[in-house]
């Protein structure tokens, strides 16, 4: 392959033409590092986890090049064309990214769960529209949100974050030159300079506060483009450093990219300051490259396999992503050297639509008019939200269960039917209706979840919210207070309060365990301050009576940090110091068992894929108990004989040895191990006899 010597501030780089552009050489080569280092985290190679820092090397890149082109525009005419800049932009990247789209639609269709669809047809709605990041970071602190697998179209989060970048950029150079005149540079370096000033430190604070949601949002990823930028518009500054100086930085660049490949990992904490290592790398390597300097890395970067493999990294990012997603699917133990050469082979798919899709209308004629790109573009984004559309509208297609109303669903009261003592739920291979419908059963949860109340208390808010149900002028109050286990049976004790006239508060906080013990794991560092202040808000409070329960079974014991030191001895020891805290003060404490955890794959998928064999869906409950919070509930409580136990476990499998998926046509289980709000609603009278009989009739019902 050819190279040129192109002129920049005097100097030469090494560049080569391509279709009547001029392209830097180990820029290409830059390509190359990053998406190969993605690749390599992807397939999971063990030993260089932090691959995922090939993203932060494409930022930098992308705000250097965009910049640099934005720049050269204002210095001829003054001014920016934003029409013409986004026409080539929609050129360069809508057709290969509406191609995979379909594909990950089409994969979606054959190979992942049917439950899957409603939440990846969104999400490729979103990338088509180029916002699928902010989809991500909302569901990356939705509890809720836990089955949810791999999105194929996950990876275009970065994709997003560039668009975003490419909308207000060149909106605010055009603004810039016009203000400035000649002094547009300097009056766009200090503009920039304050956004990456500022959407730096909003990432240390967002990665602190809300790391979940920090990772996939512009605000905390735009000074990694801005660095790039910067390096840009001071260009002919850089140049002046001596070559020496910066072919080393060079090198140094390339060691700091290569040290956080091998290092970081998904412990790290991520973005905050660590991104600086490979940013700061990538602007070395990219300095040293703006003229030809002896010495530097860009003899290495610029060899024809580096540029050839750069030349396709935007279709080899597109492409692995959901190929890997449909061969996991397919293979969940796919062993890791054919990952790696399924990552390989991504390649292929790559240089044919770059070849075949993305060149002709990039570089052809047809497309060249202004208006006929944007046009295009608009399609082509019309045809991304179309396959989301429709994979959304194939979740009804084929189905053999029809919804069921409460009339012919009577769930857990079917239990309570004398005509029914026979019947064994686990062994019902099938049934003609069921409510909710498999497909619906991550929406049927308590409506609190849903509404502006606030008692969805996130990740993050170590302040307990209390909320109120039931019968709030009455002077009896019960407390119910844990996570979303016990917030799952909100809706049925909000209807046994209306009907005795008592006040329901409820205290909850997903994935936070009522305990003293520390859970600093997936990020609930404040679940244990939550707990402090709301067990002294119960004491502050002194109500008629205290339910609380939870799904995690082990905590860390005081004095560890890692996760394989959790031991369910810490729990229980936790739970039973705040449980004596409540009764000393005189205060009387239910322990509602934890409900039994389903032992394979989330029940309302197997359910879905299964509607006519149902027994492949049921679960042994005695491994379901064991894998429970139960077993710290109970532990917990021989340290506090003072509390009581409530135990559902006989309505929810009241099968004895198996737990069943669909009881009286109403599907049990949602996500992970919760229940249906549909199935507790329907065991209202189970529920308030337990009460009644826990708490010596003083509230509940006994069963008639």
């Amino acid at each position: 392959m050819s190279t040129a010597q192109h002129r920049s501030g005097g100097s030469a780089t090494l560049t080569k033409p391509d279709h009547g552009r001029t392209i830097r050489l180990d820029i290409e080569g830059m390509r190359t590092i990053a998406v190969g280092s993605v690749l390599i985290a992807h397939a999971g190679v063990p030993f260089m986890a932090g691959g995922f820092v090939g993203v932060d090397v494409f930022f930098v890149l992308s705000g250097f090049l965009i910049t640099g082109l934005l720049a050269r525009e204002v210095s001829r005419s003054g001014r920016v064309s934003l029409t013409n800049f986004w026409a080539r932009r929609m050129k360069r990247l809508l057709p290969a990214s509406a191609t995979v789209l379909a594909f990950s639609a089409l994969i979606t269709y054959l190979y992942l769960p049917i439950t899957q669809r409603k939440d990846f047809g969104g999400d490729i709605i979103s990338a088509a529209l180029y916002v699928v990041n902010w989809r991500l970071a909302d569901r990356g602190v939705d509890y809720l949100a836990e089955d949810i697998g791999q999105s194929p179209v996950q990876h275009y989060w970065s994709l997003a974050v560039e668009e975003q970048f490419y909308l207000v950029w060149p909106i605010l150079m055009l603004i810039i030159g016009l203000v400035a005149a000649k002094r547009w540079k300097r009056g766009a370096f200090a503009v920039l300079g304050v956004v990456t000033v500022i959407s730096f430190v909003y990432g240390l604070q967002q990665t602190n506060d809300s790391p979940a949601t920090a990772y996939f949002v512009s605000t905390t990823r735009i000074w990694e483009l801005g660095i790039g930028a910067l390096l840009a518009l001071s260009a002919s500054q850089v140049e002046r450093i001596p070559s020496i100086l910066r072919a080393i930085g060079g090198w140094v660049g390339i060691a700091m990219i290569t040290y956080a490949v091998f290092v970081f990992d998904e412990q790290t904490t991520w973005p905050g300051a660590a991104p600086l290592v490979p940013v700061l790398g990538a602007a070395l390597m990219i300095a040293s490259g703006l003229t030809t300097t002896p010495g530097s890395p860009q003899r290495l970067l610029s060899i024809k396999p580096m540029v050839w493999i750069g030349g396709l990294s935007y279709s080899i990012y597109l492409w692995h992503w959901p190929i890997l997603v449909a061969a996991q699917a397919e293979r969940p133990d796919m062993r890791l050297r054919f990952v790696v050469v399924l990552m390989i082979l991504s390649i292929i798919p790559a240089y044919l639509s770059n070849r075949f899709i993305e060149n002709p209308v990039r570089f052809g004629s047809f497309f060249k008019p202004t208006g006929r790109a944007l046009g295009l573009g608009l399609a082509l984004s019309a045809v991304g939200v179309g396959v989301g559309l429709a994979l959304n509208a194939s979740v009804s297609l084929g189905s053999v269960v029809d919804e069921a109303d409460k009339s012919d669903s009577p769930g857990a009261a079917a239990l309570l039917d004398p005509a029914n003592k026979d019947v064994v739920w686990s062994e019902i291979k099938a049934v003609d209706k069921m409510r909710p419908l498999a497909t619906d059963a991550v929406d049927d949860r308590p409506p609190f979840y849903s509404d502006d109340s606030g008692c969805q208390v996130e990740n993050g808010n170590p302040v307990p919210k209390l909320c109120e149900w039931g019968d709030t002028a009455s002077d009896r109050t019960v407390v119910i207070i844990g996570d979303s286990k016990m917030a799952q049976w909100q809706t049925g004790l909000e209807d046994i309060a209306n009907d005795e006239g008592f006040k329901l508060v409820q205290i909850t906080k997903s994935a936070c365990p009522f305990t003293d013990a520390s859970i600093d794991r997936s990020n609930k560092t404040d679940c244990r301050q939550w707990g402090q202040t709301a067990l002294q808000d119960i004491v502050d409070m002194k109500p008629d009576l205290v339910i609380t329960s939870h799904r995690l079974q082990d905590a860390l014991p005081e004095g560890k940090s890692d996760d394989k030191d959790a031991t369910v001895d810490a729990m229980a020891s936790g739970m039973a110091r705040y449980w004596t805290t409540i009764t000393d003060a005189g205060i009387p404490l239910v322990a509602l068992l934890d409900n039994p955890s389903p032992t394979n794959q989330p029940v309302y998928e197997c359910v879905a894929q299964n509607p006519k064999n149902l027994t492949d869906c049921s679960f042994d409950r005695k491994r379901g108990i064991a894998d429970s919070g139960a077993v710290a509930a109970l532990q917990a409580a021989k340290e506090v004989p003072a509390v009581k136990i409530l135990d559902m476990t006989d309505t929810i499998c009241p099968d004895g040895e198996r737990c069943s998926a669909v009881i009286g046509n109403v599907l049990a289980y949602r996500q992970g191990t919760h229940l249906t709000m549909s199935f507790i609603d329907s065991a209202e009278k189970q529920l308030a006899a337990q009460l009644f009989a826990v708490t010596d009739g003083k509230f509940g019902a006994p069963l008639k």
